[in-house]
């Protein structure tokens, strides 16, 4: 049933209850009317009085039984079809739920994935293992990684949330993106070995500086997404 029939169906009683008041009105009054042309004392016209005013409660509580007869025939279909509604819209509403909740979790993930990457590749000082190059570009292959993972998992899923809360979101993503960016190009300046010392001094200037903003502007981004993924999530503060 749509919202139509429901609009017209509610129409249709208000019509149905209002046209039954008057006509039982003009019926009763219809009848009062014969009693009284045939009155001929004042005896009889108390006595009239009194009758009346029974035969309308009478009349009346037989109009209300009849009324409240029709009216649960013509309301149980109405009731009815909210109730499926209002069951449909809360099994919708709590699948909606549980895909976005699995949305969160794993772009959260993906998240602290890129943060911990972009972290651990602008570093300044790294500890060699084994092979500085191999673990050099292990580190450089992660970021790459984690920059493609987190934009192609949250391009498809951005439906799951407020459009205000994505623009949030890219806003974060591009400055991890700009400055991964910014670091790899002054990354490469300085292994390329072939600056000056003045260049070398720039682009090393430039890498720390990456390394120390991603540090200090990036996590408080993170707390608001974390926060406005608890508010989705219902989640409440012990």
């Amino acid at each position: 049933m749509t919202k139509e029939q429901i609009i017209q169906i509610v129409v249709e009683v208000t019509l149905f209850l209002v046209a039954s008041y008057f006509l039982f009105y003009k019926s009763w009054l219809a009848e009062l009317g014969k009693e009284i042309a045939k009155l001929s004392t004042v005896e009889e016209l108390t006595r009239l009085t009194e009758n009346v005013k029974k035969d309308f409660q009478e009349k009346m509580e037989q109009y209300k039984s009849k009324l409240s007869e029709e009216l649960t025939l013509k309301i149980e279909p109405i009731k009815s079809e909210l109730a499926k509604s209002n069951i449909t819209h809360q099994i919708q509403f709590g699948f909606l739920h549980q895909e976005r909740a699995k949305v969160i979790l794993e772009l959260y993930k993906k998240l602290i994935e890129l943060h911990s990457a972009m972290v651990d590749w602008t570093n300044f000082m790294h500890p060699i293992i084994e092979d500085a190059e191999k673990e050099g570009q292990a580190r450089t292959d992660r970021v790459n990684k984690a920059i493609h993972d987190f934009k192609n998992f949250y391009l498809v899923n951005k439906l799951f949330f407020p459009k205000s809360f994505c623009l949030y979101i890219d806003e974060v993503f591009k400055d991890y993106r700009d400055k991964g960016w910014d670091f790899g190009y002054s990354q490469n300046r300085v292994i390329s070995g072939e600056l000056t010392e003045e260049y070398f001094k720039y682009y090393s200037e430039q890498m720390s500086k990456i390394s120390k903003e991603l540090k200090k502007n990036l996590p408080p981004k993170i707390n608001e997404i974390e926060d406005r993924f608890r508010k989705i999530l219902n989640v409440e503060e012990e």
